[in-house]
């Protein structure tokens, strides 16, 4: 039996469309990775007032203790690589009620958590400082890390002193006005300045003053933090980058 000529014609225009469409796939695409890293970096630092030594423990997982006014990992110590996404991070303090405090961890950020608040009240705040893969010295952060330039940060961690401004004296004299008044958990970006020895002197309150020296390195960014109540203010600066 022969074939009709217009079913001759479709079966070839058929092979002809599938010899065509093999012909345009790309094989130098890259395959779809079987699995993503959702990951993030964080320090936490306990600045309860009257609460002491806090242990932690994030999602089962025990972090170890964070004396008040310092951080877990330490000064000394890289941030600590976690998986992103909703958290809870338990806090076992020496003189306080323990307490979950829930968070969450974005992707890709650098993340600094503040415990802040007193005895009868506190909580959890999350300093979100820069994506992990903007490094200094990769072409994505070099432009947050200007060469000879510190950078220094401010947050306020105590109950009841109200931060106004600071008055920085070194390299280059400046003074840091606050749009508007620091309180408890409230912070404000880096401030760049030539590297090198400052004093910075943080007026409080309206007429009270707490004065530290620090030394800003070129390329190092760093957040000094006010804590504890106004009776007995201290002070700290964290090693950011």
């Amino acid at each position: 039996m022969k074939i009709p000529y217009k079913t001759k014609l479709l079966l070839a225009i058929c092979i002809f469309t599938l010899i065509f469409v093999e012909g345009c796939v790309d094989t130098s695409v890259q395959s779809i990775p079987t699995s993503i890293d959702y990951s993030s970096q964080i320090k936490i630092v306990n600045l309860v007032s009257g609460a002491g030594t806090a242990t932690l423990t994030l999602n089962g997982q025990s972090l170890g203790t964070a004396d008040f006014g310092s951080e877990v990992p330490g000064s000394q110590t890289a941030f600590l690589t976690i998986p992103s996404g909703n958290k809870t991070l338990a806090a076992t303090f020496a003189t306080a009620s323990s307490k979950n405090f829930q968070f969450a961890a974005a992707t890709d950020y650098k993340i600094r958590i503040f415990l802040v608040g007193t005895v009868s009240s506190n909580n959890l705040v999350s300093n979100y400082q820069r994506y992990i893969w903007q490094t200094p010295e990769s072409a994505n952060g070099s432009a947050l890390f200007p060469a000879d330039t510190g950078q220094v940060a401010f947050f306020n961690g105590s109950p009841d002193a109200v931060l106004n401004s600071v008055t920085i004296q070194g390299a280059s004299d400046t003074t840091v006005e606050f749009v508007s008044p620091l309180a408890m958990g409230d912070g404000v970006t880096y401030t760049k300045l030539k590297s090198g020895s400052y004093t910075f002197d943080v007026l409080y309150n309206d007429s009270l003053h707490v004065t530290f020296n620090s030394t800003l390195n070129s390329k190092g960014r760093y957040t000094a933090v006010i804590y504890d109540a106004a009776a007995s203010i201290k002070n700290a600066v964290f090693i950011d980058d």
